[in-house]
């Protein structure tokens, strides 16, 4: 990938840019400028074309919702505990997160948080991004995974059976669309 990256014409690059799946073309982006291969993990670091409709997590909270948001601030290296409940600690680091993103700084997870939290995923991540995913698809969906930060072919199959079951193409890559819908239609 690398020669091919470094030899190819500016065009090509920009169409493997805007084939590359949801969430991915940032990061693509980047790694073609640096002649580098994308990684099974990526941070979204661009905001999506149109904005998604995110539940709003905040101080107070518990369940699923609030689990995803600690796993994913642990991605980003943020230090705290994933135990479902939205207090004080988990306040503070999505406050940290906000103002290191240039988001507004007001400590909840809604339309803008959310997709600067997220991780692209797919088969072979590892990590808490991929604990918050099989967290939610475990407690909120019942599907039946261990929760231990391993992507591989139990969480593919459920991650598979679940994009199905919403609408979604059958790609086992954990986008925005995915995330979206793990994180919307919990109960």
């Amino acid at each position: 990938m690398n020669n091919f990256v470094r030899r190819a014409a500016p065009g090509v690059i920009g169409l493997l840019i805007a084939t590359a799946p949801a969430g991915l073309a940032a990061t693509s982006a980047s790694a073609a400028a640096a002649g580098t291969a994308t990684a099974s993990t990526a941070h979204v670091s661009a905001q999506p074309q149109a904005v998604m409709r995110w539940p709003v997590v905040r101080r107070g909270n518990r369940g699923e919702r609030v689990y995803a948001v600690q796993y994913l601030l642990q991605a980003h290296n943020y230090k705290l505990k994933a135990d479902g409940f939205f207090g004080p600690i988990t306040g503070q680091k999505v406050r940290k997160f906000q103002k290191a993103n240039k988001l507004r700084v007001d400590g909840a997870v809604g339309d803008r948080t959310w997709p600067k939290l997220i991780v692209v995923l797919k088969k072979g991540a590892r990590g808490s991004a991929v604990r918050a995913l099989q967290h939610n698809l475990r407690f909120a969906y019942g599907y039946r995974i261990a929760v231990d930060g391993v992507y591989g072919k139990q969480t593919l199959a459920a991650v598979k059976a679940f994009q199905g079951r919403f609408g979604l193409p059958r790609s086992g890559i954990v986008g925005l669309k995915t995330w979206n819908s793990l994180i919307t239609h919990e109960i």
